[in-house]
């Protein structure tokens, strides 16, 4: 009896909890998406850089590129459907590359764009993990604003053997860095009658050199700095430029994903790709 007087008296306080992190969870999703299904658009731009021991960095790329996505609720939670796009562009004219001179190497190579599909996330959480919500993706609140941010560090067998691909690959493993944020006014997010709220978007990746680079196992990393924001109107606001590229090239990434699908696509699990079907069409 006295076991479930006090959790009588506590029931209150654990019902508060769990709608807080539920909130919380929906605020977050809101801010990354659109509660009412519709596809998001974030766009952004920037620029890419190389970071070698003891050598001066160079600028190697203007960057452009967005995501689109879309959430579904399941039994379990949330997921959020994606696909990821990124344009090399050469950094003294702003133009799209088709090839690019590699200033190490010197050799000219074909670049290969990022046409990330799918980029999916989970946001499934049961009743043990709910509460710990701010752990998992955490933010802080600066002034008027909220930051949403997080500090990932993949480190995974990489999907590009070395004995196969020597020239693209610079070890057994891919090793990165990437600093992600959301900023947000707390005043939009306390309009909790919209499905979707305006937010500025930053993300600073540290990565191996990419395939198409041909860098073998040279020393270096390149890191990507970017930012953009959130498109009210969605995928007709993307500029004209980048929506024409993206009708000739890749007309399915006019739209987010119908399915959740695993594995996530990377540049490396691209290449690979592109080099397995080039080998079946021999």
């Amino acid at each position: 009896m006295r076991k479930l007087c006090i959790l009588l008296l506590f029931l209150p306080l654990l019902l508060s909890a769990g709608e807080a992190a539920e909130s919380y969870l929906k605020d977050y999703l809101r801010v990354v998406g659109d509660l009412s299904g519709a596809d998001t658009v974030f766009h952004f731009s920037g620029k890419v850089y190389s970071l070698v021991p003891n050598e001066k960095s160079m600028e190697l790329f203007d960057y452009e590129g967005c995501t689109i996505s879309r959430i579904d609720s399941t039994e379990a939670g949330y997921r959020l459907l994606g696909k990821e796009i990124g344009l090399f562009l050469d950094h003294r004219t702003g133009e799209i590359l088709r090839t690019w001179k590699n200033p190490f190497t010197l050799q000219i190579v074909p670049v290969i764009h990022v046409w990330n599909d799918p980029a999916n996330q989970r946001f499934e959480y049961d009743a043990n993990t709910l509460p710990y919500i701010r752990q998992f993706l955490p933010s802080t609140e600066i002034g008027e604003s909220v930051v949403y941010h997080s500090e990932l560090f993949p480190f995974y067998p990489h999907v590009l053997s070395r004995r196969l691909f020597g020239d693209q690959v610079q070890g057994d493993y891919l090793q990165s860095a990437e600093l992600r944020e959301y900023r947000v006014k707390q005043a939009d997010l306390a309009n909790t009658q919209s499905g979707s709220v305006p937010a500025e978007f930053s993300y600073i990746w540290i990565s191996p050199w990419l395939p198409f680079m041909k860098m073998g196992d040279r020393e270096g990393q390149m890191l990507f700095v970017l930012r953009g924001s959130k498109l009210e109107k969605g995928y007709e606001a993307l500029p004209q430029h980048f929506r024409e590229y993206i009708s000739i090239h890749k007309a399915d990434f006019e739209h987010s994903p119908r399915e959740y699908v695993e594995p996530n696509m990377n540049p490396w699990s691209y290449f690979r790709d592109l080099e397995t079907d080039a080998i079946q069409r021999r």
